[in-house]
């Protein structure tokens, strides 16, 4: 029960204590019959007094914001919209990104559609709301990045598809997102999107304006994704591309300089390049460099929106989205070196016998590794999470579960293997998702739910629900 219900529970016995007392103090029986006494009274009132406590008790509280649809296996009570879709034929709000600051406070991001769209067909709003106690209560809804609109494609019209991630050891963070008026899907050598990026020194509370850091990745000759001044047909040439929205990875093992490495996955497409692709930053997002270093070559040619995650020992984990499941790729570190190594080849995991197999959906998810116990004896290991959903179409979004051999070099094989279906967190109609490590040690889970295209909804869960007991 929340701080609110018990203090109104308190006045409410109190009252009914004080009413009580008045109303028997200096007689033997109250003034309603000749047929009882104090003692009957005092009880038929007590009684009278637990159907409104109870009901009271048993009142979900989501501290202002609009109660979620019912779901799967939890409280009702456990479910917040932060942002709610109010019409059916536009889409009002989408895309989620939540990330936890070094105080443990929860930042979450998403997109105002001005326009109605998607990024690249008008204005699109970056905003924001921030909880400092592990989601419980939420503060209003601010705009952080304010899309100007207009029909050319220049920086600013929009800002799209939040990439979010903080320092673990300052308030410093880092906010990547797409801006422009280009459509991923008609971009070309001539009309290309732009990447915009934000940062914070307070632990995400305010935001810079929206930096253009495009020409790292394209726009002139020598940029990561461009290795000629125009488009020949040959070489490197990218028309589009954009960071998978949600999780930006922090290194938990790697470290240069000030700050712990930060990994974020693209998906690129132009010439001499398809699919996802991986880069990393030392400097919390301010240069980016290609892993690998080679852009001819193409670590997921067949991937979609891509996530990143780091396995224990240091490889590095890319889960990009695809029809039927998710394509994985894994980066293995040469030995003692922090940028030299190679890709495997791509598995995707519809094809492995125990990998993740959904349906005909093409849905961002997310993926995140953490620490646990395994429920039968006790022994501590990692466990990875996959979200995404299950159904043939966007619905039912779920989160997918492997245990980790503690030790284990992994290939993109076996790590597309061994995976269960774990909680499905909702029956509805639902899209993207993401998610993070709360303070308290439940999972931040933010994702896209119905009615509506979508209502942005926020859960708390913990590792035993998200595994169905099987760990904890």
């Amino acid at each position: 029960m929340n701080t609110q219900s018990i203090i109104l529970l308190a006045v409410l016995v109190a009252v009914a204590a004080f009413v009580l007392y008045r109303y028997l103090r200096s007689d033997k029986k109250c003034s309603c019959c000749d047929c009882c006494n104090s003692g009957s009274c005092s009880s038929h009132i007590l009684l009278l007094l637990l159907l409104p406590l109870n009901a009271l008790a048993s009142v979900p509280y989501v501290d202002g914001v609009t109660e979620a649809t019912s779901a799967v296996g939890i409280q009702r009570s456990e479910y917040q919209i932060l942002a709610n879709s109010n019409d059916s034929t536009r889409d009002v709000y989408r895309i989620p990104a939540i990330a936890k600051n070094r105080k443990g406070e929860l930042v979450a991001i998403y997109d105002y559609r001005v326009c109605g769209f998607d990024i690249g067909f008008g204005e699109v709003d970056q905003v924001m709301r921030i909880s400092k106690n592990n989601g419980r209560k939420w503060s209003p809804e601010t705009k952080i990045a304010d899309g100007v609109g207009g029909e050319e494609n220049v920086f600013g019209v929009g800002f799209g598809d939040p990439a979010l991630c903080f320092d673990r050891e300052s308030n410093r963070g880092v906010l990547i997102s797409v801006s422009g008026r280009c459509i991923y899907g008609y971009a070309k050598a001539d009309y290309r999107p732009f990447i915009a990026r934000q940062t914070t020194t307070d632990g995400g509370h305010t935001w810079n304006a929206p930096e253009d850091i495009t020409q790292q990745f394209w726009g002139k000759k020598g940029s990561i994704f461009q290795q000629s001044e125009t488009d020949d047909g040959t070489g490197v040439f990218a028309w589009a591309g954009f960071f998978g929205s949600g999780k930006i990875l922090q290194s938990r093992v790697t470290k240069t300089g000030q700050y712990y490495r930060l990994y974020a996955a693209l998906l690129v497409k132009g010439t001499g390049l398809k699919g996802a692709y991986v880069v990393y930053s030392d400097d919390m997002g301010m240069t980016w460099q290609l892993l690998g270093g080679d852009p001819a070559f193409q670590p997921a040619p067949d991937s979609d929106e891509p996530k990143v995650e780091e396995l224990p020992n240091g490889q590095i984990v890319l889960s990009g989205r695809k029809w039927y499941g998710r394509t994985f790729n894994i980066w293995t570190f040469a030995e003692g070196s922090t940028t030299e190594g190679s890709w495997d080849t791509p598995v995707n995991s519809h094809d492995v016998p125990t990998g993740i197999k959904v349906g005909a959906n093409s849905t961002n998810g997310e993926i995140l590794i953490v620490r646990g116990r395994r429920t039968s004896d006790g022994k501590r290991c990692h466990i990875a999470l996959q979200s995404l959903p299950k159904a043939d179409t966007r619905a039912d979004v779920s989160i997918y579960y492997k245990v980790l051999e503690e030790g284990r070099s992994y290939t993109s094989a076996t790590f597309a293997e061994g995976w269960k279906l774990g909680m499905q967190v909702t029956n509805k109609r639902s899209a993207y998702s993401t998610m993070c490590l709360q303070k308290d040690g439940r999972i931040a889970f933010f994702y896209e739910e119905e009615p509506y295209i979508y209502n942005m909804v926020y859960v708390p869960l913990t590792l035993s629900q998200v595994t169905n007991g099987d760990m904890k």
